[in-house]
């Protein structure tokens, strides 16, 4: 057995064990489970998507193994095969305009993977509904019994909660989970090129634009919404949450290449996030900032001046 292969052995094993850590409880535990995908685009986005492919049948196996179907199930869903995804997209080169090979650029693998991550919301949500259950009183169920479990009184206030996170729980849950899935494929690459064992160029989001079918993808869940009742407009509001992650990430991308013109980049980048994290509401700004950027080209053809590039 090869070098590589017990590498790739080993990344999936790891990657099974930060997905156990979920079960343990423990909050730090929980904060190193998110990076249950970082060792499997480790091996993806250095060794290609066969060694990813041995990464993922290890941590299948082992889980199976040590937990049944359950576990390999949902890792399956949520670590694996999201990887293998992305990455076999990341990798795909094809001709660019000029006719020169070039990698698929990253504005059309972010769309791709959130219509991916939406029709798997559609499946689940559907599933669900052909069972005879009414959606919203399922997840009010789950909520409540969670945090019955977490010991915390059922009062009015925490009702109020309940009842306003229930409305959009599926896309929360989703569209946090796309996020930390493009975070860890961002942090292995940073990884790679840091080591010289990267085989694409790390893209760079100031230059990211996404293809004209997501605005449609987008618009069409929003329709259903206004159009649409009972359990279809709800799946059609979460779908919608899902398809606006892309034109949240054009929203930072026009940002950081609007602070790309100026010398204090850096500076500019780190108090706009600090802005953002501590106010829910500059989400919702951003993506409709990535809206218009999408339909009207505010950063032009030329994001970036001279003066500045090296500081990217």
């Amino acid at each position: 057995m090869s070098r590589n292969t017990l590498m790739a052995i080993g990344a999936g094993l790891g990657s099974s064990v930060l997905f156990l850590l979920v079960l343990s409880g423990n909050p730090l535990a929980l904060l190193l489970s998110y990076f249950g995908h970082l060792p499997l685009f480790l091996i993806g986005l250095w060794q290609g998507p066969k060694r990813l492919l041995v990464a993922a049948i290890a941590a299948c196996s082992a889980l199976v193994l040590l937990g049944g179907l359950l576990p390999f199930t949902v890792f399956l869903v949520v670590f694996a095969g999201p990887a293998m995804l992305l990455t076999r997209m990341a990798l795909v080169i094809r001709k660019d305009k000029n006719g020169q090979p070039d990698f698929v650029p990253t504005g059309i693998v972010v769309s791709a993977m959130a219509v991916m991550i939406a029709m798997v919301m559609i499946v689940i949500m559907g599933s669900v509904t052909a069972e005879g259950l009414d959606i919203q009183e399922f997840i009010s169920q789950f909520l409540g019994q969670m945090y019955s479990e977490m010991g915390v009184p059922m009062t009015p206030d925490v009702q109020n909660v309940i009842g306003m996170f229930q409305t959009y729980f599926p896309a929360i849950v989703a569209a946090s989970w796309l996020l930390m899935l493009f975070a860890n494929a961002t942090l292995a690459q940073a990884i790679l090129v840091r080591s010289g064992r990267n085989m694409r160029p790390s893209p760079d989001l100031a230059l990211m634009a996404l293809p004209g079918w997501s605005l449609f993808a987008f618009a069409l869940a929003g329709f259903l919404v206004g159009f649409a009742d009972g359990s279809l407009a709800y799946v059609a509001r979460n779908v919608a949450v899902v398809l606006a992650v892309p034109f949240l990430l054009q929203g930072l991308a026009l940002v950081h290449g609007q602070a790309a013109r100026w010398p204090q980049k850096r500076m500019i980048l780190t108090v706009f996030y600090i802005v953002a994290v501590l106010s829910t509401w500059s989400f919702i700004a951003i993506t409709g900032l990535g809206i218009v950027e999408h339909l009207i080209r505010l950063r032009g053809k030329q994001p970036m001046t001279r003066s500045n590039e090296e500081d990217r």
